[in-house]
Formats: C-alpha cells, sequence, structure tokens
C-alpha cells in the first residue's frame, strides 16, 4: 500500500472504531473479532477489500516496494517460489449464473469488454492451445491469465536482481468438485503445500490428490529448509531465469516444462491482461 492510501483508511477505521491518534494502544484491547468486523465494514466492498490492509511503503521501516520497479536490495540473498494456478478466476466465476453454461456469443461479448480490438487476435491463441475448450474454460483461462503475467514478472525482477535464486511454479492440477466447477482456481493449492487436501471440500476426492500433495508438501519443506525445492523423487526443478523460463507444472505427475503456454504468454505483449 501506499502513504497515502494507507493512511486514509487508517483515519477511517479509527473513527469507525471511535479511538483516538494518541491512543493507539486502545486497539490492543480489541478483539480479533472486533477489528475483523470494523475492517471488513469499512473495506470488505471497496477495492481491494480486506486486503487493505497490507504493509506500507513509508520509507523507514519498509523502504521500498519489493518488486516495483525492480527487486528491492533487501532481498537480493533470500530465494523465492513464486507462482500461480492454471484457472485463478474460477473461485471467483464459480457463482456466475452463466457457469460453464457460457455460450459463443455470452463469451465474445464479455471479452469485447474486456480486451477491446484485440479480442480477436487473443481468442485465437487461446483457442488454438486450447482444442476442446468450451467458452467457459476460454473465459476462465482468459481472465486467469493477469496473475500468470504477474508471477512471471516478479521472477524476473528477481533474476535480475541477482544473489538467491527464484523457482516458477504453475499449479495445473484440476479439482473434480462439483463436476469441475473450480478447476486449478485460486487457493486450490493451498492444501496441497500443507499436505492435507481433504480439509477443503473443494479440492474434490480423486484418489491422485494425496501424491501430489505428498509432492508439493515435500518440495515446499526442502525449500524451508535448505533454500531449494528440490527432493528426491521430484522431477528436477532449476532455478528460473529468461532465456529457459523453467517452470515446474504441479500435477501428477508433476513435471518441469520450459516456457510453458508460451503463445499465450507472448499475445499480451503491448496489452494489459484481462483481471477477473
Amino acid at each position: 500500500m501506499e502513504p497515502a492510501a494507507a493512511t486514509g483508511f487508517a483515519e477511517k477505521l479509527l473513527d469507525h472504531l471511535e479511538i483516538n491518534k494518541t491512543e493507539l494502544d486502545k486497539l490492543h484491547e480489541l478483539s480479533s473479532e472486533q477489528l475483523t468486523a470494523a475492517v471488513f465494514k469499512l473495506a470488505g466492498a471497496g477495492p481491494g477489500g480486506s486486503m487493505v490492509l497490507s504493509p506500507v511503503v513509508d520509507g523507514k521501516v519498509y523502504p521500498n516496494h519489493p518488486f516495483h520497479p525492480r527487486a528491492a536490495p533487501t532481498a537480493v540473498n533470500i530465494p523465492l517460489i513464486i507462482g500461480t494456478n492454471k484457472d485463478e478466476s474460477a473461485l471467483f466465476s464459480a457463482a456466475d449464473p452463466k457457469r460453464r453454461k457460457l455460450t459463443e456469443e455470452d463469451m465474445h461479448a464479455r471479452l469485447n469488454r474486456l480486451l477491446g480490438e484485440r479480442k480477436d487476435e487473443i481468442l485465437a491463441v487461446y483457442k488454438k492451445n486450447r482444442p476442446g475448450a468450451t467458452p467457459w474454460d476460454l473465459f476462465i483461462g482468459i481472465t486467469s491469465e493477469s496473475a500468470r503475467l504477474r508471477s512471471i514478472q516478479l521472477a524476473e525482477r528477481k533474476f535480475e536482481a541477482g544473489g538467491a535464486p527464484v523457482y516458477m511454479y504453475l499449479f495445473t492440477w484440476e479439482s473434480n468438485f462439483l463436476g469441475g466447477l473450480f478447476k486449478a482456481s485460486h487457493a486450490m493449492e493451498i492444501p496441497f503445500v500443507f499436505d492435507n487436501p481433504d480439509i477443503a471440500p473443494f479440492t474434490g476426492d480423486s484418489p491422485d490428490r494425496y501424491e501430489l500433495a505428498a509432492s508439493m508438501s515435500r518440495a515446499w519443506i526442502s525449500f524451508a529448509r535448505t533454500g531449494d525445492p528440490n527432493f528426491a523423487g521430484l522431477p528436477h526443478w532449476p532455478p528460473y531465469d529468461p532465456e529457459n523460463r523453467a517452470t515446474m507444472l504441479f500435477n501428477v505427475p508433476c513435471q518441469v516444462e520450459n516456457d510453458p503456454r508460451r503463445e499465450e504468454r507472448l499475445v499480451w505483449k503491448g496489452q494489459p491482461a484481462a483481471r477477473f
């Protein structure tokens, strides 16, 4: 968060809680439920929702943005795993009245609003690379792309900074929950990272979810211990660089691919990616 935006929300929150700026110790007297309720009431429906409570680039405690316009020097020696899920927007579109019933005409109307005159060019690339995809599949794929492109941008900036490596992944495993409604959606990877795929119903009941959970959790544990996610049994996961773009595809089985979905990545050049 930028200081001006963060300060504005902080002042609004304090007014709502009837706490003076000189009495910040009173914030410690609030229960988590009271604070959460206040934040959601004031920010839940606005841009970013409760995520408005974020670190602030104040120039002191937090001297500069960690990745914009380049990776912060304080992070040079810290290795990172960066990645995204293939169908990020499926979670946010699950309540769409036309979910999985989107017609070709519906899809074109929505993409016209999002992509303008480049709609046909971008859509043609996705249709070529995803034969058999329904209009709903294509809509989810296109509106999920901004998340992947942003994570690639972060990885590139981390690489440019030198120092410790960065590892890139793409989570492509699709859940069978509710007939596959959530696909490889936003947040789908979290139960797998913690080796607990049964904790969230939307992971479905496919037996192979345990194999994927074992692989992902062991990779994260190895990374936490050593700064390197590789372990015996996982295909070798090289650090990311802008030339090879090695990416771990988390699925069953897991595999490494250089520059996956390259055509889809390149078609967005000069065009802000559609966001869900």
